[in-house]
């Protein structure tokens, strides 16, 4: 029986711990996968569908991570970890070493700084003055992605191997076309996004993700 219970959506960030989680050989063991809609604060699949979402997390965000203790963990700097954890697939350095504050640190950046400032173009509110502030900003993010994170044409965002942080990055930078960012500015961030894409266990967790939806 799965041990714990995760709630996500096929684009949101929430997609992350999917693809994270489908690289770590846990879902459907210790993890199980269920979509919600946070438009509607509906559970869509699994066996509380139709449910109301914010009686599983009072926010009403995704990634969600229900433990089996009844813990509610849902922000990617801990779901994410939670999954390296419990990995049969290493997706994240072990607890205590270096390696593991290392990848800490590049999810904190990554949640802090490149999704909390992209993150605020798909406001259809904000006025057009703002707009124009926050992709300065998200441009000046993605520079130093570009010349400081991945200045040496690295594969993987931390270490020689994919890890759960790869996964985070690629989804937020997945958000480009929709929220009118243009990648091709930034060649080693286009090029980083590129191989992930291509990485078949990341094909196939959109294809599960695909599958599972209700529409499907």
């Amino acid at each position: 029986m799965s041990n714990a219970t995760l709630y996500y959506t096929t684009t949101s960030c929430g997609a992350s711990n999917f693809i994270a989680a489908h690289r770590a050989g846990i879902l459907g063991s210790k993890l199980e996968a269920y979509q919600a809609d946070i438009g509607s604060h509906k559970v869509l699949t699994g066996p509380k569908a139709g449910s109301d979402f914010y009686a599983i997390n009072p926010k009403g965000n995704v990634p969600t991570i229900v433990l089996a203790d009844g813990t509610v963990l849902n922000e990617n700097a801990a779901t994410l970890q939670w999954i390296a954890d419990n990995a049969v697939t290493s997706v994240g350095a072990a607890n205590g070493t270096s390696e593991r504050y290392l990848l800490q640190s590049k999810l904190s950046w990554i949640s802090s700084e490149l999704h909390g400032t992209v993150g605020g173009l798909f406001n259809p509110t904000i006025s057009a003055e703002v707009r124009e502030f926050v992709v300065a900003k998200s441009y000046q993010k993605l520079q130093f992605l570009n010349d400081v994170e991945l200045a040496d044409g690295r594969k993987f965002f931390v270490g020689s191997g994919f890890t759960v942080a790869d996964s985070y990055l690629y989804i937020v930078l997945s958000w480009s076309p929709y929220i009118n960012l243009d990648l091709t500015k930034f060649p080693k961030v286009e090029a980083y996004f590129k191989s992930i894409s291509e990485l078949d266990f990341v094909k196939e967790a959109h294809a599960a993700m695909a599958k599972a939806s209700p529409s499907a």
